[in-house]
């Protein structure tokens, strides 16, 4: 089937480190020429079977056609390139980069909520606090694992190993499910902390807590790898299942 061979030519190109973007356009091309290639065969006068067998022919074979984007070490992604950057260097750049501009967002509403809200209610005060909450939230728990799940996914589309993939996503949870920011405000002036179980006094609340979050976290990005792998190895055997026999 002709496309069971484009999809093991895209297999192959991705395994090889070819982005992505690169290879659906490669694919999308030869589909187009192969196309144009049996409409020729047919204006000629021959039938479409016959007309599909020499197209494919004239468009050459796998090995050809793979060599004309694998001779171009342009074409390969930067996470095939520099798995040891987008897998290692980036996930902890990342998760320290959210945690420095939430801080940096939070210190400048800080600075601005006086000349806003220069006596704020008891229900106000409540809902600033309430909303802080949440951005620290987002910034030290959603973060990291939105940070996994970008690795997760880019990883399998791109074919990485297993162990670089892995390798990234716990990284990012780790390094998140570490780190705290936090806002208290007793009514009379608001105080805010940010603590990490990496350093002292190596607070046991964060220690404990830190590592609950990364087994929740890591579990969660896994079963996102395993679902991810369980469609495309599914997508892969409908197209190699060869074709039933005529009974």
């Amino acid at each position: 089937m002709l496309q069971s061979r484009f999809d093991e030519l895209r297999e192959r190109l991705l395994r090889a480190g070819i982005a992505p973007r690169h290879v659906r356009r490669y694919v999308t091309e030869l589909k187009d020429h192969f196309d144009d290639l049996v409409r020729e065969e047919i204006a000629n006068g021959a039938p479409r079977n016959a007309a599909e067998a020499k197209a494919r022919a004239r468009l050459g074979n796998d090995n050809d056609l793979a060599e004309v984007m694998l001779a171009r070490t342009d074409l390969r992604s930067i996470m095939a390139r520099y798995p040891w950057a987008v897998f290692g260097l980036a996930p902890a750049l990342l998760v320290l980069a959210v945690l420095a501009a939430a801080l940096a967002v939070e210190i400048a509403i800080f600075k601005l909520a006086p000349g806003l809200l220069p006596h704020p209610t008891d229900a106000q005060r409540e809902w600033f606090v309430f909303a802080i909450g949440v951005w620290n939230t987002l910034a030290t728990y959603v973060a990291p694992f939105a940070i996994a799940v970008v690795l997760c996914v880019g990883g399998l589309r791109q074919r990485m190993p297993a162990a670089w993939i892995f390798a990234g996503i716990a990284i990012a949870c780790v390094l998140g499910a570490f780190q705290e920011i936090h806002f208290a405000d007793d009514g009379h002036h608001g105080e805010l902390s940010l603590g990490s179980a990496f350093g002292p006094p190596f607070p046991a609340k964060l220690i404990v807590g830190g590592l609950y979050r990364s087994v929740v976290t890591i579990a969660a990005a896994a079963t996102l790898y395993w679902y991810g792998l369980r469609r495309q190895n599914g997508h892969a055997d409908v197209y190699a299942a060869p074709p039933l026999a005529a009974e």
